[in-house]
């Protein structure tokens, strides 16, 4: 865990040195809201998810760009019935830690993809590897991608999301 951390201060480090030297064109802070909806096994286990996410974009050209990705999604456990007895899952807390690179088609449409690390918040949970392809619009002030995100942790913890940014320069 402290490695891991590590890694995400070394990351925002980087790229927070990389801003100083750039101009706002081409260093681009985001913040904003994730909605996700788990698919696969996990939705059995696991209703919707609410969380926020923080991103760095260096522009390399106007057809390509780099990115870095944190946040938080919280996964709401369900109840679920086996004859006479009633369980309550517990809901699960995530933590991805992402680069990723991406390429413009158009002048605001966006096809991409981030690998990283994901950190499941729960006692012993751990994390795993972290990998998510996405498609998005790209505004002046704001930018909007939907993606499938998957966790591989003694399986493969899956969802699809929905995260809309504000840009803060």
């Amino acid at each position: 865990m402290k490695k891991v951390i590590f890694l995400a201060f070394i990351l925002a480090a980087a790229f927070a040195v990389n801003a100083q030297s750039k101009s706002s064109q081409e260093v681009q802070f985001s913040g904003g809201l994730r909605i996700a909806l788990p698919v696969g096994n996990f939705h059995y286990s696991h209703g919707f998810g609410v969380g926020a996410e923080l991103q760095a974009e260096y522009k390399l050209s106007p057809m390509a760009s780099l990115t870095g990705t944190t946040g938080f999604t919280n996964f709401i456990g369900k109840s679920a019935d086996y004859y006479d007895y009633s369980y309550k899952y517990q809901s699960v807390g995530y933590i991805p830690i992402l680069v990723g690179a991406r390429v413009y088609p158009s002048e605001n449409v966006f096809i991409g993809g981030k690998v990283g690390y994901g950190i499941l918040t729960n006692a012993g949970a751990g994390g795993g590897f972290n990998f998510e392809p996405q498609v998005g619009y790209n505004g002046d002030k704001f930018q909007v991608a939907f993606g499938y995100n998957a966790l591989v942790n003694n399986g493969t913890l899956g969802h699809l999301g929905l995260t809309a940014l504000y840009k803060f320069n």
